[in-house]
C-alpha cells in the first residue's frame, strides 16, 4: 500500500509540475526489452491474436479479453526491465486485474466513441489521454476510474508528445500490417514495450 500511495503522490506531483518526454528513447528502450526474449513475445502475440479472433465470435468477447491480454505485455516488460524471473504464463497475469481492466476498456471505449461522434477531436484527445490507464491499474493497483483520470491528467501535461509517440507506434504497426500481417508479430509487442518504457520513465513502477 505504501508503494501504491507513493506512485499516486508522484503522479500528482508530475501533473502539477510537468515532466519531459523522449519518444525516441522510449522506442529504443522498448526494443531492448523486446529483444531480451523475442521468441516468447512473438509466441504470446500469436496467442493473443488467436484469442482475440475467437473472442470476436462471442458478444462483447473482444472487450472482455483486450485489457488483460494487453496488460500481459506490460507485466512481462516490467519483469524484464527489473531483471525478475518470468515465464510464458506470466503474460496471463493481466487477468488478475480482469474487472478493472474490463471496466476501463468498456467505459473508455464509450467515451472515445462519443467524442469521435461529437467533434472527432475530443475522441482523439481521450484516446491518447487514456494511454497509461491500464498501467496505472496494474502497477498502482488503481480502480478503473482513477486509472483513467490519472492517465488523462498526466498525459494532458504533454499531450502532443504522447500523441507523437502513439502516432509513431501506429505507423510502425501499419508497416507491420503491410508486411503480410506477419510483421505485427514484431510490431505489436514492440509497441507495448515502448508504452511500458514511457510509463516507467515518467511515473516509475516501484
Amino acid at each position: 500500500m505504501e508503494v501504491i500511495n507513493k506512485l499516486k503522490e508522484k503522479t500528482e506531483h508530475l501533473i502539477a509540475q510537468g515532466y519531459e518526454t523522449d519518444a525516441g528513447s522510449y522506442i529504443r528502450r522498448g526494443w531492448d526489452i523486446f529483444q531480451d526474449n523475442i521468441g516468447i513475445f512473438i509466441a504470446y502475440t500469436l496467442v493473443t491474436i488467436l484469442i482475440s479472433v475467437a473472442a470476436a465470435f462471442i458478444p462483447f468477447g473482444s472487450i472482455l479479453v483486450a485489457g488483460p491480454l494487453t496488460a500481459g505485455f506490460y507485466i512481462v516488460a516490467n519483469k524484464i526491465s527489473k531483471g525478475e524471473p518470468y515465464e510464458f504464463g506470466t503474460f496471463f497475469k493481466g487477468f488478475d486485474y480482469f474487472l478493472p481492466l474490463l471496466l476501463y476498456s468498456l467505459i473508455s471505449g464509450i467515451f472515445v466513441a462519443l467524442g469521435l461522434v461529437a467533434l472527432i477531436i475530443p475522441g482523439i484527445y481521450l484516446a491518447v489521454g487514456y494511454t497509461f490507464a491500464p498501467l496505472f491499474i496494474v502497477f498502482a493497483k488503481m480502480e478503473f476510474w482513477d486509472g483513467m483520470e490519472f492517465s488523462r491528467k498526466l498525459v494532458t501535461k504533454r499531450w502532443w508528445d504522447i500523441f507523437g509517440l502513439v502516432l509513431l507506434l501506429m505507423l510502425i504497426n501499419l508497416v507491420g500490417a503491410l508486411a503480410f500481417l506477419v510483421g505485427l508479430l514484431f510490431t505489436i509487442p514492440l509497441s507495448c514495450c515502448a508504452i511500458y518504457a514511457a510509463f516507467e520513465d515518467i511515473v516509475g513502477t516501484e
